[in-house]
């Protein structure tokens, strides 16, 4: 294991970001990881103005929410010149000699900055799963990123499965998977179960809930990707079969591009009034205590932050069998699986937690006992300054 000190070089993890999500979280909190043993490191946020106010808004306000407080840098333009001057400086005072990209415009800058002799150090790329549509600027996107995977130091997949997808630009021995970790917020499942209650109570206030009835939850961006039309399928499955009174709350928990379309996508299918669009929610503790069930529908995932975050509160999840839900979720004993896409065997797992109130609880639990033996922080942290270390020694020969 690389021990910290004085002796570990100086990194920098970036990223270029309108919002919050999941790639966000992961560089937030393996900064917040490493500063905890003591190894020395910066978090740059380059805060894209072309979001929107309300998006960059959500970014900041998460960040302050999670006590991380990143060295902050504004672009309003695809490529800023001056941004690019001005960043290679800053890393160079801060004497950054690892440069951890957490997205491909971070990777382009910084392998541009050091062609040009501006900075030097190792550059380090993780791929959390770049998912994009067709389309012009997506080839431009892809193309940029293919480039970077060959010109770089070294490749994390948060997934055997991402590193697995992007082989062909991918060298075995600078690569590493590595899957995402999760600070426990609680130390038992006892500490947790005291909190439902009071939490479950702050749900049915806020948005007006039935408090007779079960709580599901979908947590994401509102993107292709995540592939809520299941979620709306599997609600109008569900109260097909059943009388309203029996059915539970659905809650579509995160805001998006596709809001709109799945508005009416639910009024379609007439389940509008069994399913709450929440938008974005910064509260997500009180989310995961309060809710009986998460259910994810995505077409595609690295290691998804929501499923980590939820087993950690000791909730139990049905998810599908693609990416890295298949490296978190031990199905049949912590947690339920289903084929990508499948709606009758997404429906089978969901039901079997909703009538079964006891295994919902023992996979919680054991959950919960998974998350702290597999994906703490602390030896995330390691992983990865071991990592460099080995790259470094790879460059050095």
């Amino acid at each position: 294991m690389v021990e910290s000190g004085p002796a570990s070089p100086v990194v920098g993890h970036l990223s270029f970001s309108g919002d919050f999500g999941g790639r966000e979280k992961v560089a937030a909190s393996l900064f917040n990881s490493m500063s905890e043993i003591s190894s020395p490191c910066f978090l740059y946020i380059i805060l894209e103005e072309r979001h929107g106010s309300k998006r960059n808004q959500n970014l900041l306000n998460c960040l302050e929410k999670i006590d991380v407080s990143p060295r902050l840098l504004k672009t309003g333009s695809r490529f800023d010149f001056n941004l690019f001057r001005k960043f290679a400086k800053i890393l160079r005072q801060d004497g950054v000699k690892v440069l951890h990209c957490h997205c491909y415009k971070s990777l382009f800058y910084v392998l541009l900055m050091r062609s040009l002799g501006m900075i030097d150090g190792i550059v380090v790329y993780t791929l959390h799963g770049l998912v994009l549509k067709d389309g012009f600027f997506s080839s431009v996107i892809k193309t940029v990123q293919d480039v970077g995977l060959r010109m770089c130091d070294g490749v994390v997949g948060c997934s055997r499965e991402i590193l697995d997808s992007n082989g062909d630009g991918v060298r075995e021995e600078r690569s590493s998977v590595i899957i995402n970790a999760i600070d426990n917020p609680y130390p038992d499942f006892d500490s947790i179960s005291a909190r439902k209650k009071s939490a479950r109570d702050e749900l049915v206030k806020r948005w007006s809930l039935n408090p007779e009835k079960s709580i599901i939850i979908n947590v994401g961006r509102l993107c292709p990707q995540k592939n809520f039309s299941l979620y709306l399928q599997l609600i109008e499955s569900i109260s097909a079969s059943g009388n309203d009174s029996d059915l539970p709350v659905f809650l579509l928990i995160g805001n998006g591009e596709m809001e709109e379309e799945l508005h009416a996508e639910a009024h379609e299918r007439g389940v509008a009034d069994k399913v709450f669009f929440t938008g974005f929610v910064s509260d997500m503790e009180t989310v995961y205590l309060g809710a009986d069930l998460l259910v994810q529908t995505s077409f595609w995932e690295g290691t998804p932050m929501c499923l980590l975050e939820a087993r950690s509160y000791g909730l139990p999840v049905v998810a599908p069998a693609v990416g890295g839900n298949v490296d978190v979720v031990n199905d049949g004993i912590d947690g339920f699986m289903f084929p990508n896409g499948d709606l009758s065997g997404l429906k089978d797992k969901t039901l079997a937690y909703i009538e079964d109130s006891n295994i919902r609880m023992h996979h919680g639990r054991l959950a919960l006992e998974d998350v702290r033996e597999r994906f703490n922080t602390r030896d995330w942290a390691r992983k990865h300054l071991d990592f460099y270390a080995r790259l470094e020694a790879l460059s050095s020969v």
